[in-house]
């Protein structure tokens, strides 16, 4: 056999090496981002300390940090409100040395219209405004807001007259009647609301008079009513609101009629032709009652009925 040659197989050649110092790889963790911000972050505040209008904004926030800090603690141990306290007293003084504080509250009402002694000492007491008060600290909002509470109050207008002078003009509701409810006499007005206690006899004069719990609420009805019938109307002298069902009417001269729980209307006609035909009001009875339709029961006084029988026993007498 002829002999084999061996063949040498030449090795690749490698790349040449680069210069220089090798290169580690990139770091891309968190903490090498963290680092290069917070360069950035120094580099850019040790900029800034050259750059005027940059300075000048730093130092502000910083200054604006501090007292919002102080503001916050001071608050926190009371010493801004020991401070507003003496701040305000200081400033009150001044105002009073100044003839700045309240010597007059005037409460009246408008156009004519009258107020009760009772109703001013009411509105003024209601007002919060005390003598010697400083003009500056009152709010006529605040004091037409508390007045208008009051139920018999319609309208408010407050004004402070400088220097030392508060008005107060109160416009009332117009009372109709007076209600008399578990033994208190009280105005109301003509949807029988409650206008507040009839404290003087002398305003109380020449009102209507209903009675009863909520008897108020129910008197406009009546008192429409009546005014069809002015010859009864004229002859009463209180509205009765028994079991909150029905009316009794008393007279003027004492008697009492007992209207029906329906058909009121009918009944005050019947009365009203009783009277034109009969003249029935003007005479002497203590009970008329009126509850059933198309009845009528009379019952007289104790007198009445007295004599009545002493005249009966008289003329059996004679026939006997």
């Amino acid at each position: 056999m002829p002999a084999m040659r061996q063949t040498r197989r030449a090795a690749p050649k490698r790349a040449p090496a680069p210069r220089g110092r090798a290169r580690s790889p990139r770091r891309t963790d968190s903490h090498a981002w963290t680092m290069k911000l917070g360069a950035w972050a120094h580099a850019r505040m040790r900029a800034a300390q050259y750059d005027g209008p940059t300075r000048r904004i730093l130092v502000g926030f910083t200054l604006a940090s501090v007292l919002a800090i102080f503001v916050l603690l001071a608050a926190g141990l009371g010493i801004l409100d020991d401070m507003g306290r003496g701040i305000q007293t200081s400033a009150g003084n001044a105002a009073r040395s100044a003839g700045l504080a309240v010597r007059l509250i005037n409460v009246q009402a408008p156009n004519g219209m009258q107020l009760s002694e009772y109703q001013r000492a009411e509105a003024e007491v209601k007002s919060g405004i005390m003598a010697d008060d400083v003009m500056f600290g009152i709010d006529p909002s605040e004091v037409r807001a508390r007045v208008a509470e009051l139920p018999w109050v319609e309208g408010v207008v407050v004004r402070r007259l400088w220097p030392d002078q508060i008005q107060i003009l109160i416009t009332p509701r117009a009372a109709t009647a007076l209600w008399q409810d578990q033994g208190h006499l009280s105005f109301m007005d003509g949807t029988g609301r409650k206008l507040g206690e009839a404290k003087e006899t002398k305003s109380a004069k020449g009102y209507a008079l209903v009675v009863g719990a909520n008897a108020g609420p129910q008197a406009p009805a009546l008192f429409e009513a009546l005014r069809s019938y002015p010859a009864i109307a004229e002859r009463t002298s209180a509205a009765i609101w028994v079991g909150d069902r029905r009316w009794t009417l008393r007279l003027k001269s004492g008697g009492d009629i007992l209207l029906p729980e329906t058909g009121m209307a009918e009944a005050l006609a019947q009365l009203q032709a009783l009277q034109a035909s009969h003249q029935i009001l003007d005479r002497e009875f203590a009970r008329l009652d009126l509850r059933t339709s198309g009845t009528l029961i009379l019952r007289p006084t104790p007198e009445r009925l007295s004599v009545t029988k002493a005249q009966d026993a008289a003329k059996s007498a004679q026939k006997a």
